[in-house]
């Protein structure tokens, strides 16, 4: 294919893909290019830690879940152009209760999501399997978690009924515990 180029906005509804062509077998691989979304335009809510909380969409909800209280978080209904953002207000040091995130109905993760994980102070990775709609954060009690202040979780929809999912968690040499894993 040839080189082309654009000159003004290049726009999609349903996202970029990379396609990866397998030389043994010509499979095709295809995964977005980028998923962390632009916040131009979205609002940005505080929420104090609840037991039960839906998230908006298009809202970045800024949260002070520190690890005290279970908070379990519904994600609205998956629409294709929707995004939702978790920014973490508070350092996670307050327990060893967990942060959820649920998709909503029939709503599921993209096959094959990746979070960063812990397990013995090293980081690990966790991989989202079929019809998997449970992202689960566990914390240690202690000031050295992956998702702390300054943290944020990124849930895209590029399809309706799927969501997909980026991060920016914590980059310090110390912040190795806290679990993540998929259900």
């Amino acid at each position: 294919m040839a080189t082309t180029t654009f000159n003004g906005p290049v726009r999609s509804e349903k996202g970029f893909q990379v396609a990866t062509k397998n030389t043994s077998t010509g499979a095709f691989t295809t995964r977005y290019s980028s998923v962390k979304p632009d916040l131009t335009g979205l609002t940005a809510t505080v929420r104090a830690t609840a037991t039960s909380i839906t998230y908006v969409k298009n809202v970045i909800t800024v949260s002070n879940y520190t690890g005290a209280t279970t908070q379990a978080v519904t994600l609205p209904a998956a629409t294709q152009g929707d995004i939702v953002v978790h920014a973490q207000s508070k350092d996670t040091t307050g327990g060893l209760t967990v942060l959820s995130f649920t998709c909503a109905g029939d709503d599921v993760y993209k096959t094959g999501s990746i979070v960063e994980s812990t397990a013995a102070a090293l980081m690990t990775m966790d991989t989202s399997a079929a019809s998997e709609t449970v992202l689960t954060f566990t914390p240690a009690n202690a000031t050295t978690n992956r998702l702390t202040i300054g943290c944020y979780l990124y849930f895209v929809c590029f399809e309706t009924g799927t969501w997909t999912f980026a991060y920016d968690l914590a980059r310090d040499p110390l912040a190795v515990t806290g679990t993540f894993a998929w259900s």
